[in-house]
């Protein structure tokens, strides 16, 4: 025996209905995957780049799966050596351009004390 439901129950034919129902749905994990390819293109510090790379693709295939936990784990790992890898690259570039000013500076204060023994010629 098939149950009936009278038309006036159904929400678009004015009635009362039975109510609403909200399905919320869980947000999906970063997985980090444009940050990962900066960090692979633009220092890649003890190949952390391609490291972090490899963990943001694993967390886009765990999410593709539905396994949002373990994309979430492997996301949060893709996260942290991604900061790792930007640490490393702001650090090497501030001791690159320290010494570069110390080397220019050194170069500068040395330069009048070896060109003041030759004549000026103009």
């Amino acid at each position: 025996m098939q149950s009936y439901r009278p038309p006036e129950n159904f929400p678009l034919h004015g009635g009362t209905g039975d109510g609403t129902v909200v399905i919320s749905m869980p947000e999906h994990p970063k997985d980090y995957i444009v940050w990962s390819m900066a960090s692979l293109y633009f220092g890649n510090p003890f190949c952390l780049g391609l490291l972090a790379f490899y963990f943001s693709v694993k967390s886009r295939d765990r999410k593709m799966v539905g396994d949002l936990t373990g994309a979430k784990s492997y996301g949060s790992t893709a996260c942290c050596i991604n900061g790792w890898a930007l640490g490393l690259i702001i650090v090497t570039a501030i001791i690159i351009i320290i010494a570069v000013a110390v080397l220019v500076s050194a170069v500068t204060s040395y330069a009048p004390k070896y060109y003041s023994n030759y004549p000026n010629r103009y």
